[in-house]
């Protein structure tokens, strides 16, 4: 029985050292505090389960050795009171691994204190102390913090065989538990293989929920939600918000001359440069076709014109090759700034939607504010070189 033990628990350890997910930091400590948060909701839920547990073991206690099972009931008792204070927040402010620390020394020390009270004493309790060790490997998902976690229990184990057994009992019982450390550790780093691929396909999901899939800009449904948590924010601190709508000219000229996969490439080139250009705390998603929105936060009305220019001015000298020549591409810019004439998202949208019109009929390759006179419209001269695209009239 031993033997065949050991060979799952070495299949366990071989599938357990297999090369971890490749994670990115910021992904793996979403992915630690996407955990502790499921952790700390089932804390409260386990209090009666693991206290009970404790507790059932008297029942052993009696027919062991009842001159002392009252002693170990008042350690059983003390144990699980003593462990009440890992499961609820607390204003020690402890965390989740400090928490199930303190429930795990409380229990797991009760059992291996009461089965060295009793006689025969601690090898009888070793398929307890043993399974103890399992409840933890659920419960972190770092082997660093695991190891923590059944430090000083481990630690307390081992000074009592060594106080109470003969040399060659104590030896056996290590081993077991170390065995036993094994298994849990190699439990433990599985579940964690597990979890990170789960992870990983859940913000892959929720990435192409979001997400245009031909551009990789915000999709129309996500940016209006992003939008909306914005301007509340805006209202709720006074803070300023501005929006920009561009739109690329002559979009249909590129699809008709060049073909639609270079349209797909010119689509894909203004996100990359625009989210390039953008900070972080700016959200750039497609509306459809090709029309595009900004949404920048903490931006006000010079900001927001200066950071469209900047965008106009980028996408204006970029240069793409194709096999017909270097490409060129102009957009028109509309933006708008939220205050009381637009008071939600629907009017915000709409106002920057009618500067990009005006930008358009101003002669395009050009910012509009929202709210500004209508300018006498200028031609713009084709771009210059080959394969440029030409102006339509």
């Amino acid at each position: 029985m031993f033997h065949l033990s050991a060979r799952r628990a070495l299949a366990l350890a071989r599938a357990a050292l297999l090369p971890p997910v490749d994670l990115p930091p910021q992904a793996e400590r979403a992915m630690r505090a996407q955990h502790d948060v499921q952790a700390e909701k089932l804390l409260p839920l386990l209090t009666p389960l693991f206290g009970l547990v404790v507790l059932l073991f008297s029942l052993w206690d009696w027919q062991l050795d009842p001159q002392r099972a009252g002693t170990a009931l008042l350690v059983r008792v003390a144990a699980v009171l003593l462990a009440g204070a890992g499961y609820w927040p607390n204003r020690l402010g402890w965390g989740v691994t400090t928490r199930c620390t303190v429930i795990y020394f409380c229990h797991a020390g009760a059992i291996i204190v009461c089965a060295w009270l009793l006689r025969p004493g601690l090898p009888y309790a070793m398929g307890a102390i043993a399974a103890s060790l399992f409840s933890m490997s659920v419960v972190t998902l770092r082997l660093r913090s695991f190891l923590a976690i059944v430090a000083a229990p481990s630690l307390l184990f081992v000074l009592l065989a060594a106080q109470q057994l003969a040399l060659a009992d104590f030896a056996a019982c290590l081993v077991q538990y170390l065995f036993a450390l094994l298994l849990a550790a190699s439990v433990m780093l599985l579940f964690r293989r597990f979890h990170q691929r789960a992870f990983l396909l859940e913000q892959q999901l929720l990435h192409m929920s979001h997400h245009d899939s031909l551009t990789g800009a915000c999709n129309r449904l996500y940016l209006e939600q992003v939008a909306e948590r914005e301007l509340a924010l805006a209202h709720r601190h006074g803070r300023s918000l501005a929006v920009a709508m561009l739109d690329i000219d002559h979009f249909k000229l590129v699809n008709d001359n060049y073909g639609h996969d270079t349209g797909d490439r010119v689509l894909q080139e203004l996100v990359r440069c625009c989210q390039g250009a953008l900070r972080e705390i700016d959200h750039f998603g497609r509306l459809g076709g090709e029309e595009f929105v900004c949404v920048l936060p903490e931006t006000d009305r010079a900001e927001a014109l200066l950071c469209a220019e900047r965008l106009r001015a980028s996408l204006a000298s970029l240069r793409m090759a194709t096999p017909q020549g270097p490409l060129r591409f102009t957009v028109s810019i509309g933006v708008a700034v939220y205050g009381p004439g637009h008071p939600d998202w629907p009017a915000l949208l709409k106002a920057a939607d009618e500067a990009m019109y005006r930008a358009k009929n101003d002669g395009r390759n050009c910012v509009r504010l929202a709210g500004e006179p209508p300018k006498q419209a200028a031609a713009t001269p084709p771009a210059a070189g080959a394969g440029a695209v030409l102006q339509s009239t």
